[in-house]
């Protein structure tokens, strides 16, 4: 089963992210972008979201800023159910690279690969050992 995975944030952050990941992996059938540009009503951006979401049965979403309009609309996505939506803010390009490498069926531990590569995917290099 692969679980689609939603990249959700400001501006064009979402869509490069998105394109630097197909550079390096390939194309890659389920990933989806929302993006809110400085235009967009709450509303709207809300609307394309769920268009996005579909009828998927679980969902994954990565979002750039915790607390964010794209977070708070995926937010409230989830809470209307019934697909189960797991969250994580912090978007990075390795956060994305783990999560699209990894094969599991089960979004919740999808999430959990997401919130580690995030975290590991920040490196002080001048701490760094390598």
């Amino acid at each position: 089963m692969s679980i689609p995975i939603i990249l959700a944030g400001h501006g064009s952050l979402p869509s490069g992210v998105g394109e630097a990941a197909e550079m390096i992996l390939g194309p890659q059938s389920r990933l989806k972008v929302c993006a809110l540009s400085p235009s967009d009503r709450p509303e709207d951006f809300g609307a394309r979201l769920g268009a996005l979401a579909g009828d998927a049965a679980e969902l994954l979403v990565l979002a750039d800023l915790h607390g964010g309009s794209p977070f708070n609309a995926v937010r409230a996505l989830a809470a209307q159910g019934p697909a189960r939506i797991e969250l994580v803010s912090g978007l990075n390009l390795p956060m994305l690279l783990e999560v699209l490498l990894h094969t599991t069926g089960d979004v919740t531990e999808l999430a959990g690969v997401a919130r580690a590569a995030g975290r590991d995917g920040v490196v002080d290099v001048l701490e760094s050992t390598w």
